[in-house]
């Protein structure tokens, strides 16, 4: 179950789904990322990096760590005001600075430009205060489509 920041302005959609109680995705629990807080397009997750998320030389996967940004960014760009579209990665790039172990990791995001159509974010992974790995992203907003 998801943790709600207190003390937000305005209802995002984020507060929205929080307030319905709506069940993390199994995705996100499967990867052990558990949701911090998410405000104003910045949000802060921990990862609980297990044995099961290394690769054959015994550290994290890269794909996984590239997965663990991707949720924290979901939770930064629902965390803006006004922010009721759908939204979908058009592009997302992994910069790796040192290799990921099991334990902890910190997942810092945030939107760093919400345009009409596009939204730019940055993702930093730490695990003992060291940078693991900076992942940009371009997403793209879709309109909800309304059913009858």
């Amino acid at each position: 179950m998801y943790n709600m920041e207190k003390g937000a302005k305005f209802m995002s959609r984020l507060d929205k789904l929080l307030a319905l109680g709506v069940e993390q995705p199994k995705s996100e629990q499967l990867l052990g990322i558990v949701f911090e807080s998410a405000n104003d397009g910045h949000s802060i997750c921990k990862w609980h990096v297990t044995p099961a998320h290394l690769n054959g030389a015994g550290i994290v996967l890269g794909g996984f760590t590239t997965a663990a940004a991707d949720v924290g960014m979901g939770y930064a760009v629902m965390s803006l005001e006004g922010m009721e579209e759908h939204f979908t990665s058009v592009s997302i790039n992994t910069t790796f600075h040192r290799p990921g172990n099991p334990g902890e990791i910190t997942i810092d995001t945030k939107v760093i430009r919400n345009g009409r159509t596009m939204l730019y974010l940055e993702s930093e992974l730490f695990q003992n205060d060291k940078l693991l790995a900076n992942v940009t992203s371009t997403m793209m907003k879709l309109p909800i489509k309304m059913t009858h």
